[in-house]
């Protein structure tokens, strides 16, 4: 491949020409590079190579709805002259622009879900003939893990040629995930129960993943750190009440209500807030920027309401695309220190946030794969300075349990992925509560 008719506006790296060869040259195809690596990057430059060989084509990108802004951005710098279509407007705007002959269109996962549903399919009484795709791209693929979920189901009614699936996370929970993920790209070879030896060889041919660490001499070194913390009297007080009468309750419901008092007791006592502000005045006298990661919004705006100050900025899923990319703009050019309230679903993937020295993790997410996607938003390229991880722990507590089944999340994804062939179990619900 000569890269220069390409006319990119930078240089790619030559791993970054490997995954642009290997998408280019694949109907069928997994890009499971680390986050960080720029997937997008290579997904568009290699859809330009396609689109100078082969003319315009018919090409479906769907992704997360936090993620369209930087699509378009990334489109606008490596592939400008592209036709590319946002799919918006209501039901039947977007039916007519999924129905129309070439160009690329970005669509979110939310509106396939909606265009591909048994409503969506039909017009009056008449039934949308949705066409055949030259190629439909998934990003942040993990969306589909679940088989069974609405979005999964309208993705895979979807009529294509070829299928490019991105992901950094390939695998999040167990070996089920990549079946799924292969069933997308029509590779159904993978079935559930398979040893994990066959799984690994069969999706061998079809996925290319580097690592940053391997790949990426000049990535900053990420530093992370378990920070425990002792509950405090009026937490400890809570704790115990609702640790007590776990056995009558559901027990999904008894860790969520006592992950909650981990974060705050009922009249807003919190040693992790005090070990917070402590990290916070510290980062604020170097003149640093910092990311805070909840997934609660709750807590997120009792820590905002707490700090009260100008430099910080809550971000969710509850605000519009508008009002989220004015507040990272704020965030990323605000003169000095400040402070990035981040919920983990609406802030672990895609976005990028080098500008921050600091990634705190204020409570723990069940599934390691997402907080490395939120330790990623900073720990990328573009940034020449160390990052700090951040992982508050309260003692004794099931945070110290949910802590070990994190691990063990990450050696099965180990095993799958990186070649290791020995699983570990899982800690159970129960376990977790003694019961």
């Amino acid at each position: 491949m000569n890269f220069s008719q390409l006319d990119l506006p930078f240089e790619l790296r030559p791993y970054q020409e490997e995954g642009v060869k290997f998408l280019s040259t694949s109907n069928h195809a997994l890009l499971a590079d680390d986050m960080g690596l720029g997937k997008t990057i290579q997904a568009i430059a290699a859809l330009k190579h396609k689109y100078l060989q082969e003319g315009i084509f018919k090409c479906l990108i769907i992704v997360p709805n936090s993620l369209v802004t930087n699509w378009q951005r990334e489109f606008n710098v490596w592939f400008p002259d592209a036709p590319l279509t946002l799919l918006e407007g209501d039901g039947a705007n977007r039916a007519i622009l999924l129905q129309r002959n070439r160009g690329f269109t970005l669509a979110t996962y939310d509106q396939i879900r909606i265009a591909y549903s048994d409503q969506g399919l039909r017009s009056g009484n008449e039934i949308l003939q949705y066409p055949e795709f030259d190629i439909v791209i998934l990003d942040e693929a993990q969306k589909i893990k679940n088989s069974n979920s609405q979005t999964t189901l309208a993705c895979n009614l979807i009529q294509k040629n070829s299928a490019w699936v991105l992901t950094g996370t390939p695998l999040e929970n167990n070996e089920s995930d990549i079946v799924t993920l292969f069933s997308f790209l029509k590779r159904k070879t993978i079935q559930k129960g398979m040893g994990l030896l066959d799984i690994k060889n069969i999706i061998a041919p079809y996925m290319l993943r580097r690592l940053k660490k391997e790949i990426l001499t000049e990535l900053p070194e990420l530093i992370e750190q378990d920070f425990f913390i002792n509950l405090s009297s009026e937490q400890q007080k809570e704790y115990d009440m609702v640790f007590d009468s776990r056995r009558e309750k559901n027990p999904l419901e008894v860790i969520t209500e006592l992950k909650k008092i981990c974060n705050f007791s009922e009249n807003l006592k919190s040693s992790k807030l005090d070990r917070l502000k402590d990290v916070l005045e510290e980062l604020d006298q170097k003149n640093e920027k910092s990311i805070v990661f909840s997934q609660y919004v709750k807590t997120l705006e009792k820590i905002d309401n707490s700090l009260n100050a100008d430099n910080v900025f809550l971000y969710h899923g509850g605000y519009n695309k508008k009002e989220k990319d004015e507040i990272l703009n704020n965030f990323k050019n605000y003169p000095g220190s400040a402070v990035l309230l981040m919920s983990l679903q609406a802030g672990s993937v895609g976005l990028n946030l080098q500008e921050a020295s600091t990634v705190i993790l204020f409570d723990r997410w069940w599934n390691p794969a997402v907080e490395n996607q939120a330790i990623a938003r900073a720990h990328r390229m573009g940034r020449t300075e160390p990052v700090h991880a951040i992982k508050f722990i309260t003692q004794n507590t099931i945070e110290e349990r949910i802590n070990q089944l994190l691990q063990e999340k990450s050696d099965i994804f180990d095993d799958v992925i990186e070649g290791a062939v020995e699983v570990r179990n899982k800690l159970k619900l129960n376990e977790i509560l003694e019961i």
